[in-house]
């Protein structure tokens, strides 16, 4: 019964893959196109900020994303507790997430770049147009599965439609929302990283683009694992944001 749990343990797999890199790269097959030596790799993060300016394309990226995601939050808020405002934006909101049922949204990424070639912000806007009309799609889904009888009770007390909006619509909404987050927010780093990557200015998109231009091997795998390490360290953020503060039921 031990051995099975250490072998679905997440953190002894990684030990073992570890491992495995370690003595495959380093000893056996130190010279290769697929992996880099470990060595190398240990090397690398040190020069990642002088050649690549890590920090300062960690932080745009860093800031882009998050920044997104909290004003996402708290429009999406502001329109669910004035609901009359809310079905009106969220039409166009509805309009916009059907055609890109359609057309992949890097696209319109693109056009951003050729839109405002020499702006530092469309990074920001990309990624916050996605996050915010993520958010109104699933809010809007989530306030059509609320019980009626949180409605019934709310306006036997006499409740009217702001005070249903803000302490009925919007708390029940709030763990959907907070669930949905952590499930969207991989999706926004690759999105994110692809509109770096074609726009080539900053973030680490722009770091992935100069180290496969150069064919950095030892680079793209430094960066590749910090990235992991954001979104792993992102998605425990938002869970334990989720657990702590919205830990009510959903519905």
């Amino acid at each position: 019964m031990k051995k099975i749990k250490y072998l679905k343990n997440p953190g002894f797999s990684l030990i073992w893959i570890l491992f495995i890199w370690i003595v495959l790269f380093e000893f056996i097959l130190p010279s290769n196109n697929f992996l880099p030596k470990p060595s190398i790799v240990l090397l690398s993060f040190s020069a990642l900020e002088g050649v690549y300016h890590l920090w300062i394309n960690l932080s745009i990226s860093i800031s882009e994303l998050y920044f997104s995601l909290i004003i996402s939050y708290l429009i999406t808020k502001i329109l669910c507790e004035n609901f009359s405002w809310f079905h009106f934006v969220f039409n166009i909101a509805g309009s916009i997430h059907k055609l890109f049922n359609y057309v992949p949204v890097i696209i319109f990424g693109i056009f951003l770049v050729l839109w405002f070639p020499n702006s530092n912000y469309t990074g920001f806007v990309f990624v916050f147009l996605i996050s915010l009309i993520s958010m109104l799609i699933k809010t809007k889904d989530g306030s059509l599965k609320i019980k009626k009888e949180y409605f019934d009770a709310s306006i036997s007390i006499g409740a009217d439609q702001k005070m249903i909006s803000k302490n009925v619509i919007w708390k029940s909404v709030q763990p959907i929302l907070l669930d949905y987050m952590t499930e969207i927010h991989i999706y926004l780093w690759i999105s994110l990283i692809l509109f770096e990557f074609i726009n080539g200015s900053f973030g680490l998109g722009a770091i992935f683009k100069i180290a496969l231009k150069y064919k950095d091997l030892s680079a793209l795998f430094s960066i590749s694992i910090i990235t992991g390490l954001l979104i792993f360290l992102g998605f425990n953020i938002i869970k334990f944001i989720r657990n702590k503060f919205i830990h009510w039921s959903n519905i």
